[in-house]
């Protein structure tokens, strides 16, 4: 009986240490089973994030590309601009034309100067040749002094510069033929100035016409 006893004893202990490693084995397996598919998935995102990495490095050399043709634009179209009083800037990723009130118009008025429209010419001939097919608006700047002389024919700056922004428009249309469903105006009055108002300086640079060119491919 001792003997039986003994080795039935022995029995069940062997098979309980065969089912305790069955179970540990089957739950190293299902661990990694786990750890395989945390590692997928960390694969996934390591690749994920190359491709950003590498859409990013893209982004990054296309805007330098297009910030350097800007700039090439810039400079080519203010060489060509020389007398004509015009400065060239880029304005918000765009290239804008910009013309001096005093060049434009007299104090406190909208028609243009006879000289204005030399100016005008020679920009209108560089917009022809560089953007044909661009979609162009033209804005009105002031400065920041309220109307006195002129309050009675104008309710306040932003009609001021909506209307030289219009008269303009009519010359580039009716005199340089651009063409007019490319063309809009926009009065900003005192509201987008280049420098401070503080002084006179500022307020000759606020005072302004810009010609910007929106699209250009």
């Amino acid at each position: 009986m001792g003997f039986r006893s003994g080795f039935v004893r022995c029995l069940l202990l062997s098979l309980m240490v065969l089912f305790v490693g069955c179970a540990e084995l089957k739950g190293l397996r299902e661990e990694k089973i786990v750890m395989n598919q945390r590692i997928e998935e960390l694969q996934r995102e390591r690749d994920d994030l190359d491709s950003r990495y590498i859409l990013s490095e893209q982004e990054k050399a296309g805007l330098i590309q297009e910030r350097d043709r800007l700039e090439n634009a810039r400079r080519s179209m203010e060489e060509r601009l020389k007398g004509s009083g015009a400065s060239v800037r880029i304005k918000e990723g765009k290239i804008s034309v910009m013309l001096p009130s005093s060049i434009l118009f007299n104090p406190g008025q909208t028609a243009l100067k006879k000289e204005a429209k030399n100016s005008l010419t020679q920009v209108c001939n560089v917009l022809k040749n560089d953007f044909p097919d661009a979609t162009i608006r033209i804005e009105g700047h002031t400065d920041s002094d309220p109307l006195k002389r002129t309050k009675k024919v104008y309710n306040s700056n932003w009609e001021l510069s909506a209307l030289r922004a219009a008269n303009v428009l009519h010359y580039l249309v009716d005199s340089c033929h651009l063409a007019p469903e490319k063309l809009y105006i926009a009065g900003f009055g005192k509201h987008q100035p280049v420098a401070g108002n503080n002084n006179k300086d500022g307020k000759k640079k606020n005072r302004r016409v810009e010609i910007v060119v929106l699209t250009d491919r």
